[in-house]
């Protein structure tokens, strides 16, 4: 199997998070991608963790289902400086040890429910260690060794509940 880069995975997650904001759906996920292809989510909106805890759960399951990239999508708010004005928006990034791809898209609500998406920016870079959001394969992000046990668990008991899809690329 030939291997995804982050620019393929990238566009990939992009058109199809595109299609799910036109049915009315803005999920928060972390999808990630084993060498051999198989890929896993992890539903971000199913946890109820603090901030610091979900990104020490995200590199643990990242490295102990051996990703080598891993795309990470979530609606945010986004308040202006200046104006004070709030919006909505799309982050979505897709970053590995050595590099990363993101961008971001402005959330536009219809009144009939659908949700469109109009582009704001993409980047991308080589220092994955540095910027946020695309530092899970890192080791920017400590995870203890007492500390495994814990999220060991934790992502079990995610699989249990049904927050985790499976499939073979």
């Amino acid at each position: 199997m030939t291997a995804i880069t982050c620019e393929a995975l990238f566009r990939q997650q992009a058109a199809w998070y595109q299609t799910q904001a036109a049915e009315g759906r803005l999920p928060k996920q972390v999808i990630g991608v084993a060498a051999d292809g198989r890929r896993f989510e992890i539903k971000l909106e199913k946890l109820t963790l603090g901030p610091f805890q979900k990104d020490k759960l995200i590199k643990y399951v990242l490295e102990a289902e051996g990703a080598d990239h891993y795309v990470y999508a979530t609606p945010v708010r986004v308040e202006d400086q200046v104006s004070g004005k709030v919006s909505e928006q799309v982050l979505i990034v897709c970053a590995s040890a050595e590099e990363y791809v993101g961008g971001s898209w402005n959330v536009i609500h219809a009144a009939n429910g659908a949700i469109s998406l109009k582009p704001l920016g993409e980047w991308s870079g080589r220092d994955p260690g540095q910027t946020p959001g695309t530092w899970f394969l890192t080791d920017t992000v400590v995870l203890e060794e007492g500390e495994r046990p814990h999220y060991a668990a934790l992502w079990a008991e995610l699989r249990e509940k049904g927050a985790i899809d499976e499939s073979n690329g």
